[in-house]
């Protein structure tokens, strides 16, 4: 029995080692390429400014697009482009997270 209990909790410790993710990882791991539909307050979010893209992903807003701004980044990339008429602005996901102390 006392065999078991330690096999199981080396088990949940394995599966927690292996399926964690850093902040950093989830900024760099992903890649879109959409556009800004809409930006709309929702009172059921207590009134959390959200942006909604063109490929239907709705996400709280936290940076501050503006309607018909193109979006695109790469896997592996922390930066972010963001086309805004003839200007291409650049969004360094990593510097921005350090700025709100979600990355030391």
């Amino acid at each position: 029995m006392k065999y078991f209990f330690l096999a199981i909790f080396f088990i949940i410790l394995v599966l927690v080692i292996i399926l964690r993710k850093t902040t950093k990882d989830n900024l760099i791991n992903y890649e879109i390429s959409t556009k800004v539909v809409d930006i709309y307050r929702d009172r059921n979010e207590h009134n959390f400014l959200f942006v909604k893209y063109s490929n239907g992903l709705v996400e709280l807003l936290d940076y501050p697009y503006k309607i018909g701004d193109s979006i695109s980044k790469k896997k592996g990339d922390s930066i972010e482009y963001i086309f805004r008429n003839d200007t291409v602005l650049k969004n360094n996901l990593i510097q921005q997270a350090r700025k709100e102390n979600l990355l030391n």
